[in-house]
């Protein structure tokens, strides 16, 4: 079996065929670039976290107003909401400790001398 040459040039001399002229590396790039869509900033972690709090706070509400509504909840039901709590409670008490240690940071940085 006779080896393929690779060159450009070689491959159009043995396909007899003319290739088209085509646009330039860089061209081809900035027209994926601009077809892309763009994306929204991806937000802070810290507002991400509080968020989500957020969204647990909620939910927690409206599972006990449903509660004070006269829904009745089954033991499963019950036990899911227990642990939806606990996690929020978790949640909330290391939200408040990073808090703190930025104010301590804050504060010691502050008193420093220079």
């Amino acid at each position: 079996m006779a080896a393929l040459p690779i060159s450009p040039a070689a491959a159009a001399a043995t396909s007899g065929a003319v290739a088209a002229p085509r646009a330039s590396f860089g061209a081809a790039l900035r027209a994926q670039v601009s077809a892309l869509p763009c994306a929204a900033p991806a937000p802070h972690p810290a507002r991400a976290a509080l968020a989500a709090v957020e969204q647990a706070r909620q939910r927690l509400d409206a599972v006990l107003a449903a509660a004070r509504r006269g829904r009745t909840f089954s033991a499963h039901e019950l036990l899911a909401l227990q642990a939806d709590a606990y996690r929020y409670s978790q949640t909330v008490e290391v939200a408040s400790r990073v808090v703190e240690q930025g104010a301590q940071s804050v504060k010691q940085a502050v008193n420093t001398q220079v």
